[in-house]
Order: C-alpha cells, then sequence, then structure tokens
C-alpha cells in the first residue's frame, strides 16, 4: 500500500512539475492600453569586510593619565577614519560574483 501511494504520488508530481512556466505570455493588444515588457534595474550593493567595521574599545583612565589617555583616544579616531576612507573607496565599485 505504501509503494502504491509513494509510486502514484511521484507520478503525481512529475506530471504537474512541467505545468508553470518561467515567464508568462503577453495578452494580445486588443485595448486600449497596449502592454509592453518593462526591464526594472536590481542594485546589489558590495558588502563592506568585517575587518572595516569592528567597533574598537574607547580608552578611559583617571585624572592623572589625561595625556596618555587622549593620545591613545586620538590613535582610535585616527584608526576609524582609515577604515571610513577604506569604506568609501569600496562603496560605489561593481561586484563580483
Amino acid at each position: 500500500m505504501r509503494v502504491l501511494l509513494f509510486l502514484l504520488s511521484v507520478l503525481l508530481l512529475t506530471g504537474w512539475g512541467g505545468c508553470g512556466k518561467l515567464q508568462p505570455d503577453l495578452p494580445p493588444g486588443s485595448g486600449a492600453v497596449q502592454p509592453k515588457v518593462i526591464y526594472v534595474d536590481r542594485l546589489v550593493y558590495v558588502p563592506v569586510p568585517a575587518h572595516l567595521t569592528r567597533q574598537e574599545p574607547v580608552p578611559e583612565g583617571s585624572i592623572t593619565q589625561c595625556f596618555d589617555v587622549g593620545a591613545k583616544r586620538r590613535a582610535v579616531i585616527v584608526g576609524q577614519n582609515a577604515r571610513l576612507k577604506a569604506i568609501s573607496e569600496i562603496q560605489g565599485t561593481e561586484v563580483k560574483p
């Protein structure tokens, strides 16, 4: 019984598999509006690599370490600006499949 049901389902699925079309046909132009094909542009954006989007830890310290903390924070800002420049160079380039 199971084999019969299995064979019947395989026959039905293979028979109905070819019923769908990939692209519908346009109806004949018999009215006031003539149908026409419209092409739509598809934009694909370039992914940004993970090493350019990682977060930097913000240096902190006591008031006595003010100059050291300031220098470390400046280094973090310089690094973030370099990463933003790398991202802006990637932006607008073509996607490679």
